[in-house]
């Protein structure tokens, strides 16, 4: 059964992280995936969060390299150089090593040929640090979303969420289902059947999902699918050791790429470890639920964040619904 330990004081954090991560690293550096945050985006993670982290890994010998993608939508983190200077801003560069990179491998998935982030599978270890919170298309982020967008080229997070884009392939019934759920409004019914518009389309494929006469399907694959693609194709080229931190704090309604996030829609409740990226992600669903009693991230933005864990364990061979045993420490 895979391990999941939960810390619930951030005043431990650095000791426990070091303890684990002794355990799991070898060699002499660790590349550490994280989001660097959106400029003006309050939720996201910011250098004393991720401080106690860099600190454990220096602690047990290792170099941290902070490591992150450009966006593929308009702003100041789409382009290299662009992203830089957001990290110099956000004052990443005090705390460790920073890189951004846009260089990819390619890797054949089901679907599609994705380039995902060469200095990540080559690393001789990596960290996957992920700051869970909301997400208009995918309902949740955490491991799995850090890693299937997050790792990935532009050209690749273009081709997620254009391959999720919904196509007509039955009779409208004009009941409005798809109009009311479009978290963009880039769906309306003109003259009895939906039309797209392609420019404000993010493929998040709840339309295709919520749609109750099958009337849609994604030109490809649920968005859910693509990224669960992408997350594997990653995770199975790993060239060395792999572990997950979860920061489950500060959890808003809306991604880290969010200039306004809309305030937080839970409880704070502390930090995950484990080996797995399905199962950090299934634990922090499952406790973020348990505290708040409800389904916080289906209730704030209609997509089940199951779904993206059900398609990366298929894609990584694990089963589903993963099964995990809760360490509290």
């Amino acid at each position: 059964m895979n391990k999941v330990s939960f810390l619930s004081e951030e005043k431990h954090l650095k000791d426990i992280a070091a303890a684990h991560f002794q355990e799991v690293f070898s060699g002499s550096e660790v590349y550490v995936k994280l989001h660097f945050g959106e400029p003006g985006n309050e939720f996201a993670l910011t250098p004393t969060d991720v401080k106690p982290v860099v600190n454990a890994l220096k602690g047990v010998g290792l170099k941290p390299i902070l490591i992150d993608t450009p966006v593929n939508y308009e702003s100041p983190r789409g382009t290299v150089e662009g992203y830089e200077k957001v990290v110099e801003e956000r004052g990443y560069r005090d705390l460790a090593t920073c890189v951004i990179s846009n260089n990819g491998v390619e890797v054949q998935t089901e679907d599609y040929t994705a380039e995902v982030c060469k200095e990540l599978v080559e690393a001789e270890n990596v960290l996957v640090l992920s700051h869970v919170k909301g997400h208009l298309g995918a309902g949740f982020g955490g491991a799995i979303k850090n890693l299937g967008m997050g790792g990935v080229t532009r050209e690749t997070k273009a081709i997620e969420h254009e391959s999720a884009q919904p196509k007509v392939v039955a009779e409208c019934k004009q009941c409005g289902t798809c109009e009311e759920v479009c978290p963009v409004d880039a769906i309306k019914i003109v003259d009895g059947e939906p039309q797209v518009d392609e420019e404000e389309c993010i493929g998040c494929s709840i339309c295709t999902l919520e749609c109750p006469h099958g009337t849609l399907e994604p030109e490809v694959s649920y968005f859910d699918d693509l990224l669960g693609q992408a997350t594997a194709a990653i995770i199975n080229n790993f060239s060395g050791n792999a572990y997950y931190v979860n920061y489950l704090n500060n959890i808003a309604k809306l991604c880290d790429c969010a200039v306004d996030p809309e305030g937080e829609i839970a409880e704070d409740i502390g930090f995950l470890f484990s080996d797995k990226a399905t199962a950090i992600d299934q634990a922090s669903v499952d406790l973020v639920r348990e505290e708040n009693q409800e389904q916080v991230f289906k209730k704030h933005n209609t997509k089940d964040p199951m779904l993206q864990i059900k398609f990366a364990a298929e894609h990584l061979g694990e089963e589903f619904p993963v099964s995990y045993k809760l360490n509290s420490i």
